[in-house]
């Protein structure tokens, strides 16, 4: 987040106080149902329909007739909730990156739209406390120069990655709102308590990236990040030196005490979040999918176990979606469910322990 003082009373620098679409996978089995060349299904089908390709067909667990099919208990119909709807195959953080640049693209080329964007949207302790409450949320999206833009972009990409893998998309997005909002009503606390002047104004993400900086240094603490793009650190130690940095910076009252305020209220929540949160909230009933930290595989030091344990998820996994193409989902046992939710689990820990978070 980007802070700034009134122009009658403007004493220094602003303050900063907020800040690919993966080639969908094949879930199947790794082996093919039939030997063959690994070629397109469909385009194989109508070869070998045609004449002009007599060769055995190759497909995963999707083209297989009990996931094409239209089910006997009728088609399944999609979930508007989080994770569903509009949102459904779409990645959360291009998303959020799209619109971020959207709206500092609409307000650099209307100054009649910046003067509206920043005059309504940009945080002051002042006006939230007169009731202006929807620029805890506004201020997120706003940016005070490019470079502010392009840095916290380029944290938002790295940094989201990883957790969009592992949440739902409606479920990234609220808690990629409550670390900024968290950070906002912070900076709303000292500018009313009188320690930053009530009329700064204040843009940006920061508060959200350093909540999901300090959600990851929790989940991922031995992933390596480059910082600058040069220096490799690890994550956990990258959260312990910026939050440093802002608490110093608060301490001092530095030029951007205001901004580096929400960033330590930010990075506080996201590391609270990632070790108590969704407990916290499973426990009100509020609705947020359960959130909990994904075990990690045990190492028994074999490439072969592995491999194994794929082969019994990838079977798990079909004999599983058989039962619901046969019978309904409502026919699943606990146990079913909860060992085709681990499968998932260990699929998606796969998933995100194959790169690693690269840049901040």
């Amino acid at each position: 987040m980007h802070s700034t003082r009134p122009a009658p009373a403007r004493r220094g620098p602003p303050h900063d106080a907020g800040g690919r679409d993966r080639g969908r996978k094949d879930p199947g089995r790794a082996g093919a149902v039939f030997p063959g060349e690994p070629v397109p299904f469909l385009r194989r089908l109508t070869a070998a329909a045609d004449g002009r390709d007599a060769r055995p067909l190759q497909m995963g667990w999707q083209d297989r007739d009990y996931a094409r099919a239209t089910p006997a208990y009728g088609p399944v119909r999609r979930s508007f909730g989080p994770g569903g709807g509009l949102l459904r195959g779409r990645s959360i953080v291009n998303v959020l990156l799209a619109i971020n640049v959207g709206v500092y693209v609409l307000a650099a080329f209307s100054p009649t739209m910046r003067g509206f964007l920043y005059g309504w949207g940009m945080m002051r302790a002042d006006a939230v406390v007169q009731g202006q409450v929807w620029r805890l949320i506004t201020a997120q999206y706003l940016h005070a120069g490019i470079w502010h833009l392009a840095f916290n972009m380029i944290a938002l990409h790295f940094l989201g990655r990883p957790l969009e893998q592992l949440w739902s998309p409606g479920k990234f997005f609220t808690i990629y709102t409550l670390c900024g909002l968290f950070g906002n009503v912070f900076y709303t606390f000292l500018g009313a308590r009188g320690v930053i002047p009530p009329d700064w104004g204040a843009v940006g993400a920061s508060g959200s990236i350093y909540g999901l900086l300090g959600i990851v240094a929790v989940m991922f603490p031995t992933a390596t990040v480059y910082v600058y793009f040069m220096f490799p650190i690890r994550i956990r130690t990258a959260a312990i030196i910026f939050g440093a940095i802002a608490f110093l910076s608060v301490l001092e009252r530095g030029q951007n005490y205001g901004g580096e305020a929400c960033h330590l209220a930010g990075l506080a929540f996201g590391v609270w979040w990632a070790w108590k949160g969704d407990r916290w909230w499973s426990s009100t009933g509020w609705g947020l999918p359960r959130f909990r930290r994904v075990a990690r595989p045990v190492r028994r030091g074999s490439w072969a176990d592995s491999v194994e344990q794929r082969r019994a998820d990838a079977e798990t996994v079909d004999r599983i979606l058989k039962k619901v193409y046969d019978q309904g989902i409502h026919s699943l046992t606990e146990a079913e469910k909860r060992a085709l939710k681990e499968a998932t689990e260990r699929q998606r820990m796969r998933e995100s322990q194959a790169g690693r978070v690269d840049s901040l």
